[in-house]
């Protein structure tokens, strides 16, 4: 039998989810406009539950599989699932991984969205800056494949072709999903693939799009926690947006 998905969100369900994604892209803008060196990530964390609090919301990370933080902060070998300490301090260069959830109140949606920054601007780490060129291609060359029709297949080698492309390494042991009435379902959408595999998509498909690429090594180790880091401690960023899948060009919720 085939594999049996989650079913398509409703034009209701949808509609929430848009809503989601302006509170979401409100967190995400003021993190830009505010982050600096001396900041502390606990710090950021109080300013996403606060705004997402405020618009009646719910940052959903915290109390995921445990987590407990309302936000993901990843700092250089740290691949994903970084806690925002309060003595993890911001320094100008620190290549920072902001990955956020919202949840309404309502219909219980979720919306993903994944940024990541060079702490004091680009020049002061121009490998990072580098880095975070080639994913935003790989995230948008894997958009662009994602229409009806069309398999996982065509977004993984899309993906994939940017990041090496750029001389830097696919993390292949995390990936994109499916999203909407739970954060994390499927199918999941990893950044590499075999030609003529992955399943075909549909229209109205709601899916979470990350590229993870690293510096020199894509082998992982989650010895600590939470976090994920990169095993040989090299550097490496995400971006990742929620889309929605149709027959034309996909529509980039947040």
């Amino acid at each position: 039998m085939g594999r049996k998905l989650p079913k398509h969100l409703n034009p209701k369900e949808l509609a929430q989810m848009r809503k989601n994604a302006k509170i979401h892209k409100k967190v995400l803008d003021k993190i830009r406009e505010v982050v600096k060196a001396w900041m502390s990530a606990a710090e950021i964390d109080t300013l996403a539950w606060k705004i997402t609090r405020d618009a009646w919301y719910i940052p959903a990370f915290k109390w995921q599989y445990g987590f407990p933080a309302n936000i993901c902060i990843s700092v250089n070998d740290v691949v994903a699932h970084g806690v925002p300490y309060k003595d993890l301090i911001f320094k100008d260069g620190d290549l920072a991984n902001f990955d956020f959830w919202v949840k309404d109140k309502n219909l219980w949606i979720y919306t993903d969205s994944w940024i990541t920054l060079v702490i004091g601007g680009e020049d002061k780490n121009p490998v990072g800056a580098h880095m975070i060129e080639v994913n935003k291609k790989a995230l948008y060359a894997g958009i662009a494949q994602a229409k009806a029709w069309n398999t996982i297949w065509d977004i993984w080698e899309a993906i994939q072709k940017e990041i090496e492309g750029g001389w830097y390494v696919v993390v292949r042991d995390l990936s994109g999903h499916g999203v909407g009435r739970k954060v994390h379902e499927e199918p999941y959408i990893y950044n590499y693939g075999t030609a003529g595999t992955g399943l075909t998509l549909k229209a109205w498909m709601t899916i979470a799009i990350e590229p993870i690429l690293w510096e020199t090594s894509g082998e992982i180790s989650e010895e600590w926690g939470h976090e994920i880091y990169i095993a040989d401690g090299s550097l490496g960023c995400q971006y990742e947006h929620t889309i929605l899948v149709t027959d034309w060009d996909a529509e980039i919720i947040i």
